[in-house]
């Protein structure tokens, strides 16, 4: 009886081991899996052609993208951690007044917000970018806030050929 216990036993300890590595394998693949879709995420918004910052939900930086990094002159790593009003400073294009950030308005009404945009991007070196803006407030499975995205583009050219327009329209009325 003494043998048969000692091989019950060690079949016992065959059987956890055996689980045990099935439970850590599925484990290590389920996280593989998990890294993998993170990273395809990360390099999309990396990759996007837009300005892209991401927030937590207290507003501070996680993410900015190439593009992000170009027009407000911060880089990555330099504005990690720090507030979104910091990294992305925008006023009126006509008042210079400070205008709100999108980012913040999403975080606070837990909606997509858009601005008139009629915004000026005052990068870290004081270069201005009049540019679109939205944002979107980022929700977790359970449906909780946990951040922001901000999505935003530079469109010197698009205001340069709306000015040209303009003029040609005005002589034209001239013309007449």
């Amino acid at each position: 009886s003494g043998v048969l216990a000692s091989v019950l036993g060690l079949a016992a300890v065959v059987g956890f081991a055996v689980l045990l590595r099935r439970h850590l394998t599925a484990r290590e693949r389920d996280a593989a899996a998990v890294h993998a879709q993170r990273e395809l995420l990360r390099a999309s918004l990396v990759s996007i052609g837009d300005g892209v910052i991401v927030t937590d939900l207290a507003a501070r930086v996680t993410l900015l993208n190439t593009v992000a990094q170009t027009l407000t002159g911060w880089t990555a790593d330099e504005a990690a951690g720090r507030p979104l009003d910091e990294v992305f400073r925008i006023v009126n294009e006509a008042t210079r007044a400070a205008v709100e950030n999108p980012a913040l308005r999403a975080l606070r009404e837990g909606r997509i917000v858009g601005l008139a945009n009629h915004s000026l991007l005052i990068a870290r070196d004081d270069t201005e970018w009049p540019i679109d803006d939205s944002a979107a407030p980022i929700r977790d499975r359970a449906g909780a806030l946990s951040g922001a995205v901000l999505v935003f583009r530079e469109i010197k050219e698009r205001k340069r050929q709306e000015a040209e327009l303009r003029r040609q329209g005005e002589a034209l009325r001239e013309a007449d």
